[in-house]
């Protein structure tokens, strides 16, 4: 993914999540479904989006996203949450609970 199509992407939905991920790194592959599960079912207007961090390296440099697995959820074309590494899901879950309710409800 390049930069300029990020920055669409960010204009066209009001809210994104890009997991970045390696062809190397098992927690990726691990904790991928899982994330995109949870999305879909409790938060189904996040567009989730998987970024290969090696052949993404300029957005991942600009984007500041130098570990994977790495997740960044933008609500409204703002970053509004980052994580690197494992994540509980309950966390994560209730992290994006009240500012997507606010906004979807």
């Amino acid at each position: 993914m390049t930069l300029e199509e990020f920055n669409t992407l960010k204009t066209e939905h009001p809210a994104v999540m890009l997991y970045f991920y390696n062809d190397t790194c098992g927690v990726c592959h691990t904790l991928r479904p899982r994330v995109e599960n949870l999305l879909k079912e409790v938060f189904p207007k996040v567009r989730f989006v998987p970024v290969h961090a090696a052949k993404s390296m300029e957005l991942a440099g600009q984007l500041r996203m130098l570990s994977v697995p790495g997740m960044l959820l933008f609500l409204e074309g703002k970053e509004y949450l980052r994580y690197n590494g494992m994540v509980s899901l309950q966390d994560l879950e209730s992290k994006i609970y009240r500012p997507y309710h606010l906004m979807f409800d």
